[in-house]
């Protein structure tokens, strides 16, 4: 080959090699052009309010000058958590999405896949021996963890070298907060163990930098209130009493489900000393700001109920029936509403047209021993009353072991096909005390169906879906039988019998449902 053939040989390659280059380069610009950006949430304003003037309601704050509270807008919207995950009770603010996934078309049956025994606690308390399981409300957490850091400190052996986990969270009326693979049923971590019962369910933080809140529901040794633990190094950061001076009752227990608005990175958690707490999570060597109130003739202020939250606003409810609105960011109240009696039954909120609107319920314990359990749809910006639907329901009154009538669970808000359709649990109804599952019309709240339970129930319904957006919802009750219904027709497709009362309620992922019973025993069922 001769020098000039060689020299033009050249050429030619790197004419090639250019073009190779700018058609690669072009095609790569027009797909990043092209490229849809991943679809995000709407960021609402916040709810301008007038605040509340009503010479019945009474409030204070501890600190009216807290450092940075002025400053920070609060906000929190539908996402609550990354991905699939489920971090608080009923998985969002607005306390309405238990399940991720979707199931299999035409299910048919209900099967157990594994089954955890936890420990027991045998000590006596005023209010009896509360073993192990799950209690009211007991719900599981899940978490899908992926590229977080840290999720892999403190996992036992078998778990240290995986790249992902799912992992199942909840706490126990033993006192211990137990981490599971949600495939096996195997520990994924040692426990945490506070000492004392846990009978509400705990939160994880959305900003998943392992950080875990716990509610302590009764007091057997000195702590009585709630824990924060930070579940990466095992160890606990901070401790609130519920025996707090500043508070008009004394009782410490944290039932309640906090919430963490992750942006500013607040927590607020309701205690049943009737206090909202607002911790700031970038310094929790600082003092949390308090918001206490009274109510005329209502002096009951204890919030068992976990509140609900959508942009600004969020809504409580307690023992006394006294609902209300309170601007998060200010920390002051916007409307007053009474529901009679106590409202322990967490507020779930649907959003309309980006209106929100509170489903609430009642039992029947301060009324006597028969009264009136109302589900109640209510605006959230004026606290005006949309509907209501009355049953009569009967309580029993004795003192630390009373056994109230009413609703005590969370009302399922139904999607995609079922988008009309609302979902509450009455408990102790008729003369043989059972319970009702109710469905009614979203706009109109007349009856849709019902569904007589022998048995009555304080455990909410969990709604899952098949791919083509058609609705089912499982649930349990105290007699300990979980069953699989078509959501639009109330028709029953599977039930089985648990080992243990069923008070605390379930989450599903995909074709996977956890469940607690008192009987000591977390379950996970397939949904066949």
């Amino acid at each position: 080959m001769n020098k000039k053939f060689a020299s033009v040989l050249s050429v030619i390659i790197l004419v090639l090699v250019v073009t190779f280059i700018i058609k690669s380069n072009k095609k790569d610009f027009l797909q990043s052009k092209n490229k849809k950006e991943p679809k995000k949430e709407k960021i609402l304003p916040a709810f301008e309010v007038q605040y509340l003037k009503n010479p019945s309601f009474n409030y204070t704050v501890n600190d009216t000058n807290l450092i940075g509270a002025k400053n920070k807008k609060i906000f929190f919207n539908t996402d609550y958590s990354k991905d699939r995950n489920i971090l608080c009770f009923r998985g969002n603010a607005q306390r309405s999405k238990p399940s991720v996934g979707v199931i299999s078309k035409n299910p048919t049956k209900l099967a157990v896949k594994w089954k955890f025994q936890t420990a027991v606690d045998s000590r006596k308390t005023k209010f009896g021996v509360w073993g192990g399981g799950t209690g009211w409300t007991g719900q599981p957490l899940y978490v899908e963890w992926k590229t977080e850091s840290g999720w892999k400190q403190n996992l036992l052996g078998e778990y240290q070298n995986n790249t992902s986990l799912n992992e199942v969270i909840f706490g126990s009326l033993c006192g211990k907060v137990y981490f599971l693979d949600l495939i096996s049923g195997k520990p994924t971590r040692n426990p945490i163990d506070i000492g004392n019962p846990i009978k509400g369910t705990v939160s994880v933080d959305p900003r998943l930098n392992g950080m875990i809140y716990i509610g302590q529901g009764i007091q057997y040794n000195e702590k009585f209130g709630c824990y924060f633990y930070d579940f990466f190094s095992g160890k606990q950061i901070l401790h609130q009493s519920g025996l707090d001076n500043y508070s008009y009752r004394s009782w410490g227990a944290f039932d309640s489900n906090p919430l963490v608005d992750r942006e500013n990175q607040v927590l607020f958690w309701p205690a049943e000393n009737g206090i909202v707490y607002r911790y700031d999570l970038t310094d929790l060597t600082k003092s949390p700001f308090k918001f206490k109130y009274q109510v005329k003739d209502k002096p009951h202020q204890g919030i068992e109920s976990s509140f609900g939250a959508y942009r600004n606003l969020g809504y409580f409810s307690d023992n006394n029936g006294n609902v209300f609105c309170l601007d998060l960011s200010k920390m002051k109240p916007v409307w007053y509403f009474d529901n009679i009696d106590d409202s322990d039954a967490s507020i779930a909120l649907d959003i309309e047209n980006d209106k929100p609107f509170l489903l609430i319920g009642n039992e029947v314990d301060k009324q006597g021993s028969v009264g009136g359990g109302f589900f109640r749809k209510i605006d959230g910006l004026t606290g005006k009353e949309v509907w209501n639907v009355r049953k009569t329901c009967t309580g029993t009154n004795s003192g630390a072991l009373s056994n109230n009538g009413g609703i005590l669970s969370s009302c399922l808000i139904g999607k995609k096909k079922s988008a009309d359709i609302l979902i509450t649990v009455y408990s102790r109804v008729g003369d043989n005390l059972g319970g009702e599952i109710v469905a009614v019309n979203k706009k109109t709240g007349q009856e849709l169906y019902k569904i007589l339970l022998k048995n009555y129930s304080w455990s909410s319904p969990v709604d899952v879906y098949d791919k083509d957006g058609n609705m089912y919802f499982v649930h349990g009750d105290v007699s300990g039988l979980f069953s699989l219904y078509e959501g639009k027709t109330g028709k029953i497709i599977d039930s089985m019998k648990l080992h243990g009362a069923i008070e605390s309620s379930p989450i599903a992922i995909d074709n996977q449902v956890i469940i607690g019973t008192r009987g000591g025993i977390i379950y996970c069922l397939t949904i066949q």
